[in-house]
C-alpha cells in the first residue's frame, strides 16, 4: 500500500494547474451552495424554537342545544343565503391562493436566464434563490491541435437580489493549440475570462408577455499566445519565436426584448455592444485584435412541455470591429448562431445541450468564434439549484446499498442519495492506480469531480493501434477525468428497472490529448439475491473512435458476500473481449473491499473496453460517506 500511495501522490503531482483549478472552484462552490442551503434551514428553525406557541386546555363554555326543529327548504336558496354571503370573501381569497400556486407549479422547474451569454433573456431568479452551472464548448476534433476537440470550459453563479434583478459571475478558461496551423506551425493561446454581469428589468407587465431589461457586463480577460517554438497571433512579423501576454479590461452592453406570443412560445429581440481592443502589443504592427463591436440578435424559445423547451437564436454583428480571424490572420465578421434542448431533470438538476459556432464563455467573449477557424461547436451544461425540492426516492436496502459502489469494470445504474460522497481506490498487481470520487447533487444526478487513472505495464493483446496506446495508456501516464451521472428511472419511483446515462471528459497529461465517453446502464433487480447489469459504451477521440457492450451481475452468496462476474467487448473489427471475476465484501451497506481478477486493461473508461495479454489481480476499496 505504500508503493501505492507513493504512485498515487506523485501522479497528483503532474495533473495542470488549470485541471485542478476548474475542479477546486467547482467543489468549493458546491459546498458553499449546500452550506448556505443548511444555515439557512437552521436559521428557520432556531426562528421557529423562539416563537413557539404554548397551548393550554380551556374549559369549554357553551349553552346545550335547544329543541331541533325539521323543515324542508323546498329548493329556497334563500336559507342559506345569510351563510354564502359570509363565506364568499373568505372563498374567493382562498380560490385566489390557490390560483396563484397552480401558477407557480406551471412553471418550468426552473427558468433559463440566457441563451448564450451574450443574449440574455428577461427571465430571473426570485429574490434570495441562486443557482451554479458548468459548461462545457468544444469543437468536434481537434484539426491541428489533434485530439477530440478544443474546449472552453466555464462557471457560472446566478443570484438574484430581487425578483426583477439579478447578478451573475463567469469563470472559464481555454489553453490550446489552434484550430489551424498559422504560418505552417501550431500556435498556442490562452483564454482566461473573470466576468460579473448585472441584469436589471426595464418593463414588464403583470402577464409577463412583454419585457425589457439592461445588462451591463464588465470582465477581466488574461489572454496570450505563442511560445519557444512558435510566435504568437498578435506579432506575426517579429522573426523571434516568443509568448506574447495582455491583461484587459472589457465590457459588454445589451437590451433583451421580449415577446411572449403565445402559451409555449417565446421571441425575443436582443441589441447589444461588446468592448475589445483592437490592437495588442507596441510592435506597431496595427489592428491584430477584435474591436468593438455592434450587434443584433434574435431568439426564440419553446416550451415542449413544463420542463422541457428548445432554444434558437441568431445574431449579425454589425461592426466596427469583427469576431473572428482565420489561418492566414484576416480578421472578419461571421454571424453567430446556436439551437439546442434545455430539460429540467427535476426541480434542483436541469441540463443543456446546443449546437453552436460561439466559442467564448462570457457575455464579452460571447460573439467570437474559435480561434483560426469558424466551426460549429457542442455546449454542453448542467445547472444545480440546492434549495429546491429533490426527488423523492424510497430509500434503498442493504442489498441494494451494497452495488451503489459500483463494479469493477461494468458500471450499474444506481446513484447514491443526495449529499453523499463516493470514493473508489484500485490498485492491481501491474502497477495501475485509479481513484474516483463522486458527488451526488442530487437523488438522480452524480458530479465526478475527481476521476484520475495512471495505465502501467500494459500489454496490448493483438491491438494495432499503436498511436492510441501510446496517447492514453503509455507507461508513466496520467488521464484526469470530469463527468457525471443522471438517473432516468427507477425501482425506487415505482419504475420496473434502473436506466442512467453516463458521460465523462478529460485529458491525458503526458500527451495533452483527450476523449469522451459515455454509456448507457441498465440495472435490472431479478430477485433477493440476484441483480443484473447491461451497459452500452461508447469510446470517442481523435485517435480512434468506436462502441462496447458491458455485462454483469451481482450474486449475494451470503448478506455480506458477493460475487461479481463481468465481460465487456468492444464493437471494432479486431473486437476485444474481457472478462473480470470479483469478490466483495461488504463490512456495512456502505464500505467494501472487492478482490478481482481481470484481463481488462484498467477500470478506467477507455481501459474497460480493451484487453491485456495477461490477467492480474486487484483490489478495490468503496466507502460511500
Amino acid at each position: 500500500m505504500k508503493f501505492f500511495w507513493s504512485i498515487f501522490k506523485e501522479s497528483l503531482g503532474n495533473i495542470k494547474s488549470f485541471d485542478m483549478r476548474f475542479i477546486v472552484y467547482i467543489f468549493l462552490t458546491i459546498q458553499l451552495l449546500n452550506f448556505r442551503h443548511v444555515f439557512g434551514q437552521k436559521v428557520r428553525e432556531d426562528s421557529s424554537k423562539l416563537n413557539t406557541v404554548n397551548w393550554e386546555r380551556v374549559k369549554e363554555k357553551s349553552k346545550p342545544l335547544k329543541k331541533i326543529i325539521w323543515r324542508s327548504y323546498n329548493n329556497d336558496e334563500t336559507y342559506f343565503k345569510n351563510k354564502n354571503n359570509q363565506n364568499s370573501t373568505r372563498i374567493k381569497i382562498k380560490a385566489s391562493e390557490e390560483e396563484r400556486i397552480n401558477e407557480l407549479l406551471k412553471k418550468s422547474v426552473f427558468s433559463n436566464t440566457e441563451i448564450e451569454p451574450f443574449l440574455p433573456l428577461n427571465n430571473f431568479l426570485e429574490y434570495g434563490d441562486f443557482q451554479g452551472t458548468v459548461r462545457w464548448k468544444s469543437s468536434f476534433n481537434g484539426g491541428a491541435a489533434n485530439g477530440t476537440g478544443q474546449q472552453n470550459p466555464s462557471f457560472v453563479f446566478d443570484y438574484g437580489i430581487s425578483d426583477s434583478s439579478l447578478i451573475t459571475i463567469y469563470f472559464s478558461e481555454a489553453d490550446d493549440n489552434l484550430y489551424n496551423l498559422i504560418n505552417d506551425q501550431k500556435v498556442n493561446y490562452h483564454w482566461q475570462n473573470y466576468a460579473f454581469s448585472f441584469k436589471k428589468e426595464l418593463l414588464n407587465n403583470n402577464k409577463n408577455i412583454f419585457g425589457i431589461s439592461i445588462v451591463p457586463t464588465i470582465e477581466y480577460w488574461r489572454h496570450a499566445s505563442g511560445s519557444n517554438e512558435s510566435k504568437s497571433i498578435y506579432n506575426q512579423k517579429d522573426s523571434l519565436d516568443s509568448r506574447d501576454r495582455f491583461d484587459n479590461l472589457i465590457g459588454s452592453l445589451s437590451l433583451p426584448i421580449s415577446k411572449k406570443l403565445n402559451e409555449n412560445l417565446t421571441a425575443l429581440i436582443i441589441p447589444g455592444i461588446t468592448f475589445l481592443p483592437e490592437k495588442l502589443g507596441s510592435k506597431g504592427i496595427g489592428k491584430n485584435a477584435y474591436g468593438n463591436n455592434l450587434y443584433i440578435g434574435s431568439g426564440l424559445v419553446y416550451d415542449l412541455s413544463e420542463d422541457l423547451n428548445l432554444l434558437f437564436s441568431y445574431t449579425i454583428p454589425l461592426g466596427p470591429g469583427n469576431n473572428h480571424f482565420d489561418s492566414d490572420l484576416n480578421y472578419s465578421r461571421k454571424s453567430i448562431y446556436s439551437f439546442g434542448l434545455g430539460w429540467d431533470i427535476n426541480p434542483q438538476i436541469g441540463i443543456e445541450g446546443k449546437v453552436t459556432n460561439s466559442y467564448g464563455a462570457t457575455p464579452s467573449t460571447g460573439l467570437l468564434t474559435i480561434p483560426s477557424d469558424n466551426l460549429p461547436l457542442y455546449s454542453a451544461n448542467i445547472s444545480y439549484r440546492p434549495y429546491r425540492k429533490d426527488t423523492y426516492l424510497m430509500p434503498l436496502d442493504e442489498r441494494d446499498k451494497s452495488i451503489s459502489n459500483g463494479g469493477i469494470t461494468v458500471s450499474n445504474a444506481l446513484v447514491p442519495r443526495s449529499g453523499t460522497s463516493q470514493i473508489n481506490i484500485n490498485y492491481d498487481r501491474g502497477g495501475n492506480v485509479f481513484a474516483f470520487y463522486g458527488y451526488s447533487l442530487s437523488n438522480v444526478f452524480q458530479l465526478e469531480l475527481l476521476n484520475i487513472g495512471s495505465f502501467d505495464l500494459v500489454k496490448v493483446s493483438e491491438y494495432n493501434n499503436s498511436n492510441l496506446h501510446s496517447t492514453y495508456l503509455d507507461e508513466n501516464n496520467l488521464n484526469f477525468r470530469l463527468g457525471g451521472k443522471i438517473l432516468l428511472f427507477s425501482p425506487r419511483k415505482n419504475d420496473l428497472y434502473w436506466i442512467s446515462l453516463r458521460a465523462s471528459v478529460g485529458r491525458n497529461n503526458e500527451t495533452n490529448q483527450g476523449y469522451v465517453f459515455s454509456e448507457f446502464i441498465n440495472t435490472f433487480r431479478v430477485n433477493n439475491w440476484l441483480a443484473f447489469n447491461f451497459s452500452p459504451k461508447y469510446f470517442f477521440s481523435g485517435v480512434e473512435s468506436f462502441g462496447g457492450i458491458g455485462f454483469s451481475s451481482y450474486i449475494n452468496l451470503l448478506d455480506n458476500l458477493m460475487l461479481i462476474p463481468e465481460i465487456n467487448t468492444s464493437i471494432k473489427n479486431d473486437s476485444d473481449l474481457n472478462s473480470t471475476l470479483a469478490l466483495r465484501y461488504s463490512f456495512s451497506p456502505e464500505n467494501s473491499l472487492d478482490l478481482y481478477y481481470s484481463n481488462a486493461l484498467g477500470v478506467q473508461d477507455i481501459g474497460q473496453l480493451l484487453k491485456d495479454k495477461e490477467y492480474r489481480l486487484g483490489i478495490k476499496l468503496n466507502f460511500l460517506l
